[in-house]
């Protein structure tokens, strides 16, 4: 390449630079917008951990949703004050092209009022430089910690899914074997990262080489084939650390708004169902969720559903979620050979497994229930539903009680609307 090729590749980069604003513009409004969506999703894998998970593994799917609730709050964040750093540059911009400067002579105060103020604020220029500074590496910063999340996210995820697939195959202290290596691994990691660093064993190469190897070879397993591009980003931040501090400390403000974000979003999810679901089986504590007209909005049962708290018909619906982490659970209580039978007498073996499985109660007293497999209109699960006779039930609070073989129980109270003595 020659001297003038050179000149007009960097006219072109330096032209680019100048006029990315446009774009960053655009694109910080798009993923705002796109960000918010991606809570969406983090519902609807909290909803499948929910239904794929035994509720002894829950504590792991809460930390991988939350934490994912945690990395989108906080690119919510980021392109949110990005995008109002960048509108208050395009300001300053322009009153830099009106206004190069400030001016004394046609102040409306008085000469000295006005050198005190000028003396107190920082040059119109060098705000310009700062703040575009700040919004150039708000998108680097944010797209490599999405990048980050969502490679250790989907590999948390696989993992604990292939766990539970050869759960049975395999004891499950050999499954935890690679965990366990990489849990020592990172400690390790952390442990000499911290010796290598001490000013005393900066300079000895075969310590340093020694760190190296161990950060490549952890990157290379907690990033995939992402690491080049995340450790690219992170060692620009890291290797101008000390010249440019400010820029780090920006990202300690995005942690912290980041983390009122995430606190406000956890509460409109079901997150919290996985470190907290005994309580749904509270049989002294009212759900609102038992109730059909309280979950127009719901996307997701967690409990049985009836139609209201106030019942005036004498037959009531129920609907019971069944998960599928249920499934192993109902095998043992009632398994059966699917070998030389109909699709017909297995569909009726399944009902009667239900049967089994299930037990409803009303007001202490076991009822018999016809139950029919059923997928819920408005949330789209799996479950089976069941209609209960109430004529004989005195009028005033009655309670519905359901009792699953996984050892859950579900107490819900409504008020008989019906006087028997005016039937």
């Amino acid at each position: 390449m020659d001297i003038t090729e050179k000149k007009t590749a960097k006219g072109w980069l330096q032209k680019l630079k100048e006029e990315s604003w446009e774009a960053e513009l655009l694109v910080s409004a798009i993923a705002i917008f796109g960000t918010f969506k991606l809570l969406g999703v983090i519902d609807w894998i909290t909803n499948t951990f929910i239904d794929l998970l035994y509720p002894e593994q829950y504590l792991i799917g809460y930390v991988i949703v939350f934490f994912g609730l945690f990395a989108i709050s906080i690119l919510a964040s980021m392109f949110v004050i990005h995008f109002f750093l960048r509108a208050y540059w395009i300001g300053l911009v322009g009153l830099n092209s009106v206004f190069p400067d400030y001016g004394i002579e046609d102040s409306i105060y008085s000469k000295i009022y006005t050198e005190k103020i000028i003396n107190l604020l920082p040059k119109l220029k060098s705000s310009i430089e700062e703040v575009d500074e700040l919004c150039s590496v708000i998108f680097s910063a944010a797209f490599t910690f999405l990048l980050m999340y969502t490679y250790m996210g989907f590999f948390s995820s696989i993992y604990i899914l292939l766990y539970n697939t050869l759960a049975d195959y395999i004891p499950s202290y050999i499954l935890l074997i690679p965990l366990i290596l990489l849990f020592f691994l990172f400690i390790f990691q952390i442990v000499f990262s911290i010796y290598a660093n001490l000013k005393s064993n900066k300079e000895k190469k075969k310590v340093q080489i020694f760190l190296f190897r161990i950060m490549k070879f952890l990157s290379i397993i907690m990033y995939g084939p992402l690491y080049k591009s995340i450790l690219q980003v992170s060692m620009i931040f890291s290797s101008n650390f000390k010249k440019k501090k400010r820029l780090s400390y920006l990202m300690i403000v995005f942690l912290f708004s980041g983390s009122f974000v995430a606190i406000y979003q956890i509460e409109q999810t079901n997150i919290p169902y996985l470190i907290s679901y005994k309580k749904y089986f509270s049989s002294t504590k009212l759900q609102a969720n038992f109730y059909e007209v309280n979950n127009t909005k719901n996307t997701y049962l967690l409990t049985p559903e009836i139609e209201s708290d106030i019942l005036k018909n004498t037959i009531v619906k129920v609907f019971i979620p069944l998960f599928t982490h249920e499934k192993k659970i109902r095998k043992n209580i009632c398994e059966f050979e699917k070998e030389n039978i109909t699709k017909q007498e297995e569909d009726l073996l399944l009902l009667e497994c239900y049967n089994q499985y299930l037990s409803i109660f009303v007001n202490n007293t076991k009822i018999a229930s016809d139950f029919l497999r059923y997928t819920h209109p408005r949330t789209k699960q799996f479950g089976v539903i069941t209609y209960i006779k109430l004529n004989n039930l005195d009028f005033g609070k009655n309670n519905i009680t359901i009792k699953k073989g996984s050892g859950v129980t579900w107490k819900i109270p409504f008020y008989y609307a019906i006087n028997k003595k005016t039937i």
